[in-house]
């Protein structure tokens, strides 16, 4: 062999290695001198020592890259590459993982394709059969991997054998299996790379240690299952087992680095098996849930009473039925029908005259019979009838003597001294009918029980969620839980589910009155800013009224054309809306007396915002007194049960005076000495109210209470009641003054109420039985999310203490949001993110085409339009969410108000909700073709029946309801409805955390909401497609997303360019490369830019990543209280510096104050020349830091070129402020060097 010199040539290198060993020459040149220069490193050639290292890939997402390619190089694969190839595949000589990444890469090599099945088979080996299998399949994918065939036949055949050697010496054989045949695989590739041979004995060592290692933590893992220990508990532990054992099996001292090799060893071999064994059953559950309706009939679980859920529905059962039925007198000559009934009366609109009648039960139950019956009969017969009726129910009930006894004599046990009758002959007209009446709704109840029992309950489906249920102990996952969308948060018990099932139920059904409420409001013309002249003409004509007088007050003197009478068409159309309010309440199950031509009564906006949060500031007072002589309390525990005294007190206060005087004699001192601290708005109405009810009642004064009580009902009683405002008849009159007149108003406002305690009585009882029962059947930790959710339904959540501030600090944090909702949304550059929120919403739904359809026949088709508008889609407003703890003071709303519209905020958002339900409109015709066989068309399944019903059903339609290829138009209003409120993110208190929606977070978490609500939808519509086959979501979303982000870039750009007066630099480049992606597309899209918008303000003036992301997770307030204290800082210094001349520096550093993205740049124009100076060569420091750092983590020639485009990147923008090439050559990064060095060395 010649004398070495580093500068000869690898092939000069290899020959004189070959003349002394002739193992090398089956070796190329490359195999040849890198197992040359592995045994002997001093002959490492200086051509072959440079090493090109590509840019460092440092960021989130280039990180998960490195270990991906980290975890090739170790894996199986990745050593057949390096014996074939001569080197690495991937060179990695600046990367330094730590522990974490060096896990994560054992992982990653266990999930390269040739480990994956080495490690899959060697689970499985049995039989010689097995292992010849194996020993081929091996093999075969060693030389498809590039190995030659001779050198992979041998080394799988040693692998193979040392793990069939392992399995005899194991209990453990599936673990023990995978492990062996993976070390042996492993002992033969590394052996051979470093020496060209493979040694039999060595092989089969290897592999006999990884199966004894592989027994023993399966062993363990069996025996840590059996006492219950959770699955990262038992991963912990044979982490810590392997990586103990492994190196005492090798004769050494375990070593940290032992420790984490065992952790990528152990977690890459459960996922492969766990993929492997598992893998394909958990994707068809997966996907089977996904496409699952989140609400479905389930069996009733064992144990579960649900007699009190079938009593309401035969109770409301029997109701339709009274009112469904007609009646006539006794001589078959006048029809009527029952609008409403209670226990003493029956009111009756007879059908020839229209007149409507309150009649007594007694009246009724004598004179009064079913249409169908036979004409003319007497008082007498009809009674027989009726007696017959009644044993013909206590039979098909099957009632003993006794329960028929009892039954008789119950409808008389409330009237004392009399005797209760046995037999049907002594009782009364009335007795009996109530009997039949009490029997019908038995039998109602009956049957509702054999179908729920048949048929199953309405049930959420169970929740899939393999980390938090699976992976995480039980006190992780609890902590965790709150983070959950309300539907999941808590067990998964059915209890719980059944109540979440319910509420799902609530929502819709609320949402269903209230789009074909806003459906009728749209036809009759309340939807409209400004009367027609042809309506003012009319409506002047039938009042005898000027017309520029009716012009002004149009919509406030409708009111007085309904109480009078008058059949204007507008008229007409609210008596319409009012029947039709009427009915659905009624049949829902709510007892609401029927009137004609009555208008709702409720107080103006600002005075019920006022007597509120007075009768609020009552209800705080009354929580810190102490009780006296004369008031005794039921409540245990006033300062908590407070609230509860209140509602009792408000719901019937006649009531509750005589059943609980100690209390009301503490209410009323309390309340005498409240008045004089409230408002003048809410004295004045007391006093009114005080005054009135002397005047009726000649003389006799109202208790403090009751007068509050009245009040607030008058307000908020929907809040105060246990029944509601709209089954309590109206006793008192207030000043008309004091009432709301504005006709649309009244319809809103009156048609909410309606539609939710319309759903809220059919899903859970009138008197909330159905919610109370559930309640005592559910779990100790599901109790409180149940509450706080009921709250949500009853709509009580904004004045239950137990979810807010106190008072004080309430009105202020509202304020508070208010300030943030006009200075960050109003006043920055949301409006240009939201222009991109169809790409990510609607659009990535219902596609491209079919959005673009859907906005060409919204503008060109009337019927469609009508349709659309009808659905209530645009109802919602963002602004009204990020502003609300409370209803907005009127000046308030007129401030952020008129700011968003200023902005465009409102009209954008308008906008959008309107695209999406025209979207929505045109997705379920091309639904219901594919349902029906009428078209099929699409990319994958896309135009399958099958996805085509699973849609439907997502979108609340039962295909069933396809009658000749057509769907009713109700439920098209209200299926595009949901489908513009799930997709451009309103508010839904099921899909979003229950801590997102309470008020005294709201505060704290204001704007956060629409960022996650984007981020659910837009996994929820990836599963559901993909889940399908259907991959064409994930193409709009890559295409559409991307294109629309960068046309949102650059109108924000444009703003802040127009505001700013320079041109825009994104302070984005602060991040490295994939965080700045990140931060890019957040700002770019939909609602995502709000989050976005924030973000990049807390990176203004040059602050750190980690500053910044400090900014977005911190309440928007905080930083507004970090500018004020820099303000003053900054004022200070000032005038320190300049004297008088400070003053010209306040306006620029007081609109950068408000934390308003746009002011901010505002600011910009109105800055001195020194601070402007100051700010720019600032910024300049930080971006040449910034740059130079980019040189020093790399030091290629890639990233000095990507630091000189930064460089004119920056020079484009301030072209008087450069940073030259002098600024970042090799003196600066070596300047920038010892700084760090030093920096480091004073730690």
């Amino acid at each position: 062999m010649s004398q070495f010199n580093p500068n000869m040539s690898k092939e000069q290198l290899v020959n004189d290695f070959r003349a002394v060993d002739p193992s090398y020459n089956g070796m190329s040149d490359d195999l040849a001198y890198r197992v040359i220069t592995r045994k002997f490193p001093q002959y490492k050639l200086e051509s072959e020592s440079f090493e090109y290292n590509p840019k460092d890939e440092s960021g989130i997402i280039d990180k998960l890259g490195t270990i991906w390619k980290d975890g090739y190089n170790k894996s199986l694969q990745g050593m057949v590459y390096e014996i074939t190839q001569g080197k690495k595949k991937y060179d990695l000589g600046n990367y330094h993982p730590g522990i974490v990444s060096d896990i994560a890469a054992g992982v990653a090599s266990f999930f390269q394709p040739l480990d994956f099945v080495t490690t899959a088979v060697g689970g499985g080996l049995g039989g010689a059969a097995t292992k010849a299998v194996a020993t081929k399949y091996v093999t075969k994918k060693l030389i498809q991997n590039g190995a030659k065939p001779k050198v992979a036949q041998r080394a799988a055949r040693m692998a193979v054998k040392s793990n069939a050697l392992a399995k005899t010496a194991t209990s453990s054989a599936g673990g023990a299996g995978a492990l062996g045949l993976y070390s042996g695989a492993g002992e033969a590739l590394n052996e051979y790379l470093s020496d060209g041979t493979i040694t039999p004995g060595k092989v089969v060592k290897a592999g006999a240690k990884g199966a004894v290692l592989g027994g023993m933590t399966g062993g363990t893992n069996a025996f840590l299952t059996d006492k219950g220990v959770n699955v990262l508990g038992r991963t912990f532990a044979e982490v810590g087992q392997f990586g103990t054992v492994a190196p005492l099996l090798e004769g050494r001292v375990p070593t940290p680095e032992d420790w984490v090799h065992a952790g990528g060893m152990v977690l890459g071999i459960k996922g492969v098996n766990m993929a492997a064994t598992k893998g394909f059953d958990k994707l068809r559950k997966f996907k089977k849930y996904v496409v699952e309706p989140e609400i479905s009939k389930q069996p009733i679980p064992e144990g579960l009473d649900v007699t009190v859920e079938a009593r309401e529905t035969g109770k409301r059962s029997y109701a339709n039925e009274l009112y469904e039925n007609t009646y006539t007198d006794r001589k078959g000559k006048r029809k009527a029908k029952v609008l409403s009934f209670d226990k003493d009366n029956v009111q009756l609109r007879f059908l020839d005259t229209n007149e409507v009648s309150l009649v007594s039960r007694d009246i009724f139950s004598t004179y009064y019979r079913n249409k169908d019956r036979k004409k003319g009969l007497s008082p007498k017969e009809l009674r027989l009838e009726r007696e017959s009726e009644i044993r013909k129910l206590e039979k098909e009930l099957g009632h003993s003597s006794e329960v028929k006894e009892a039954n008789r004599g119950l409808q008389r046990a409330d009237k004392k001294g009399e005797k209760l009758p046995k037999r049907l002959k002594d009782q009364t007209n009335e007795e009996l009918v109530n009997l039949r009446d009490k029997l019908t709704v038995e039998k109602y109840t009956e049957k509702a029980l054999r179908d729920m029992k048949k048929n199953g309950i309405d049930m959420q489906k169970t929740r899939f969620s393999i980390f938090l249920d699976k992976m995480l102990p039980a006190p992780a996952n609890k902590l965790l839980d709150v983070f959950r969308p309300a539907r999941n948060q808590g067990s998964v018990s059915p209890v719980r589910r059944i109540y979440v099932a319910k509420v799902d139920k609530f929502v819709v059904d609320q949402r269903r009155t209230l789009s074909e409420t806003f459906d009728l409001m749209s036809q009759f013309g309340f939807n409209a800013e400004k009367p027609t002249k042809a309506q003012v003409k009319r409506l002047a004509k039938d009042m005898k009224m000027n017309e520029s007088d009716v012009a002004n007050r149009y919509w406030e003197l409708l009111p007085d054309a309904v109480e009078q009478g008058l059949t204007t068409p507008e008229a007409v159309g609210y008596r319409q809306i009012s029947n039709f309010l009427f009915n659905r309440a009624r049949e829902s199950g709510v007892k609401v007396g029927y009137l004609e031509n009555q208008i709702p009564r409720m107080l103006k906006q600002g005075l019920a915002e006022k007597i509120f949060a007075d009768i609020y500031k009552i209800s705080e007072m009354i929580s810190k007194q102490s009780v006296k002589k004369g008031e005794e309390m039921l409540v245990k525990d006033l300062k908590n049960d407070y609230i509860d005294l209140i509602i009792q007190a408000m719901n019937n206060p006649e009531a509750f005076a005589k059943k609980r005087g100690g209390e009301a004699n503490f209410l009323n001192r309390v309340i005498k000495k409240a008045i004089p601290s409230l408002s003048e708005e809410t004295r004045e109405t007391y006093d009114l109210i005080i005054k009135q009810v002397k005047g009726q009642n000649k003389g006799e004064e109202l208790s403090p209470f009751k007068a509050m009580a009245l009040m607030g009902r008058l307000t908020y009683g929907e809040v105060f009641r246990e029944y509601g405002n709209l089954e309590k008849s109206r006793t008192y009159e207030l000043p008309s003054k004091l009432y709301e007149r504005d006709i649309r108003k009244l319809l809103g406002i009156y048609s909410s109420n309606v539609a939710r305690r319309s759903a809220e009585v059919k899903n859970f009882g009138r008197k909330g039985e159905i919610y109370k029962k559930l309640l005592s059947e559910a779990n100790t930790g599901d109790v409180p999310i149940m509450m706080e959710l009921h709250n949500h339904v009853l709509g009580s959540i904004g004045y239950n203490q137990k979810y807010n501030l106190n008072p004080g600090i309430k009105d202020f944090m509202q304020k508070v949001m208010e300030w943030e909702t006009s200075t960050k949304i109003a006043l920055g550059t949301a409006t240009a993110m939201n222009l991109s929120q169809f790409a990510i919403s609607s659009a990535l739904s219902a596609g491209y085409w079919r959005f673009t359809k859907g906005a060409y026949k919204y503008m060109t088709d009337k019927d469609f339009r009508k349709e659309v508008d009808a659905s209530g889609g645009n109802l919602y407003k963002y602004i009204n969410e990020m502003m609300g703890l409370s209803q907005q003071s009127d000046i308030s709303k007129k401030v952020v108000g008129r700011l968003t519209d200023v902005s465009q905020f409102n009209r954008i958002n308008s906008i959008n909700n309107i695209l999406a339900a025209s979207t929505a409109r045109v997705l379920i015709d091309d639904l219901v073709a594919i349902s029906t066989g009428k078209r099929g068309i699409g990319l994958g399944r896309m135009g399958s029946k099958k996805w085509a019903n699973n849609t439907l059903k997502k979108m609340g339609i039962d295909p069933s309801q396809i009658k000749q290829g057509k769907l009713p138009r109700s439920t098209i209003i209200n299926s595009i409805g949901n489908f513009a409120v799930k997709s451009q993110l309103q508010k839904d208190i099921l899909s979003d955390p229950l801590i997102l929606n309470r008020p005294s977070w709201k505060p704290f978490l204001q704007f956060k909401s629409f960022g996650l609500r984007q981020y659910n939808f837009i996994m929820d519509t990836l599963k559901f497609d993909l889940a399908q086959g259907n991959f064409m979501p994930v193409l709009r979303l890559a295409a559409g997303g991307m294109a629309t982000g960068a046309l949102a870039i650059k109108a924000k750009e444009l703003m802040k360019q127009l505001a700013s007066g320079e041109k825009a630099y994104d302070p984005a480049t602060f991040f490295e490369t994939d965080a700045k992606e990140i931060v890019e597309n957040i700002a770019a899209i939909g609602a995502f830019g709000f989050l976005g918008d924030f973000m990049m303000a807390g990176l203004e003036e040059g602050r750190s990543v980690t500053r910044a992301l400090a900014f977005f997770a911190s309440p928007p307030f905080m930083s507004d209280v970090s500018e004020l204290f820099k303000f003053m800082g900054a004022l200070e210094r000032d005038y320190k510096n300049y004297q008088g001349d400070f003053i010209r520096r306040v306006p620029s550093r007081a609109l950068r104050m408000t934390g308003s993205p746009l002011l901010k740049d505002v600011a910009k124009r109105l800055e001195t020349k020194g601070l402007k100076q100051s700010r720019i060569e600032f910024l300049r420091g930080r971006r040449k830091s910034a740059i130079v750092d980019t040189i020093i983590k790399s030091e290629t020639p890639e990233a000095y070129q990507q630091a000189l485009e930064d460089m004119r990147n920056w020079n484009s923008t301030y072209p008087m402020y450069p940073i030259l090439v002098t600024d970042i050559d090799y003196k600066a990064v070596i300047k920038r060097k010892m700084q760090k060095h030093k920096k480091r060395a004073d730690i």
